[in-house]
């Protein structure tokens, strides 16, 4: 019997929602979903320069968003940080 409601991986499974893989230093850190249209991408580096991080780079390839420490020795305290930011901002999301 065929599935009712086929699921591929180019499905949205955040309702709606645009989710970016969060990367620092080639390793995963967790998800970003933007809820509103007033959110992008960049809230991520604006939230580490509002608490003293300055010296990284960051791109967007399709939806991952790679952050690269100039200096290695903070990574580890931006990893932190980006725990406590990205897990604060994720959402529940019903199911209907």
């Amino acid at each position: 019997m065929p599935d009712l409601y086929p699921y591929s991986s180019d499905d949205s499974i955040n309702n709606g929602h645009e989710s970016y893989n969060v990367y620092v230093n080639d390793n995963y850190i967790g998800n970003k979903i933007l809820v509103s249209q007033q959110e992008n991408i960049q809230d991520v580096s604006d939230y580490l320069n509002n608490k003293g991080f300055y010296n990284f780079q960051a791109e967007v390839e399709g939806d991952h968003y790679r952050l690269q420490m100039a200096e290695l020795d903070q990574g580890e305290l931006v990893i932190d940080e980006l725990h406590s930011y990205l897990g604060a901002n994720e959402q529940s999301f019903p199911i209907s």
